[in-house]
């Protein structure tokens, strides 16, 4: 198979499958992944094609393993060596290896990364907002974003989800 191939069709992997709160949403890699790179572009305007083709691709080598939640990972330090290992190996199988961030560029990804994924629950299961894990992470972002001077506007973005009526 052609690496474009199987980048394309990597991009259908599923997210949140094991999260029992949000396995029901559909949401593929290539939507999060976009969705990460639009967040970068509009916080970060002169974000470095290094960052933007990182934040495009970053998630390509789940295909090999699947979405393994951050709790797995959390909990057991060593699955989560072992996934970034084959992770890695499947996105350079692809033609993609945008490792080589700088510190700022890397957490100016992890906030956009982590953005997506609070907005993605505010969207579709936003009962969970109030529970530990989810407000330690709102607190992380916020924390992340005054480092990067984008506070302002992640605060902006994330009352107005916050204040959002749902449908």
């Amino acid at each position: 198979m052609s690496k474009t191939l199987r980048a394309w069709r990597a991009s259908f992997t599923r997210r949140w499958h094991t999260n029992p709160d949000l396995c029901d949403t559909l949401d593929y890699d290539a939507g999060h992944q976009g969705r990460v790179a639009l967040l970068i572009l509009s916080l970060f305007p002169d974000a470095s094609r290094t960052l933007l083709c990182h934040a495009i691709t970053h998630d390509q080598g789940e295909a090999a393993v699947g979405d393994i939640s951050y709790d797995a990972k959390k909990a057991h330090p060593e699955l989560h060596g072992i996934v970034d290992v084959i992770e890695g190996r499947e996105r350079r199988a692809q033609g993609f290896d945008f490792a080589n961030l700088t510190d700022k560029e890397h957490r100016a990804f992890k906030l956009c990364d982590h953005l997506d994924a609070w907005l993605w629950m505010m969207r579709h299961a936003r009962y969970l907002n109030h529970r530990s894990d989810w407000a330690a992470q709102y607190q992380h972002m916020l924390r992340e974003a005054d480092w990067l001077s984008v506070k302002p506007e992640v605060f902006a973005l994330l009352r107005a989800e916050e204040t959002r009526v749902p449908v």
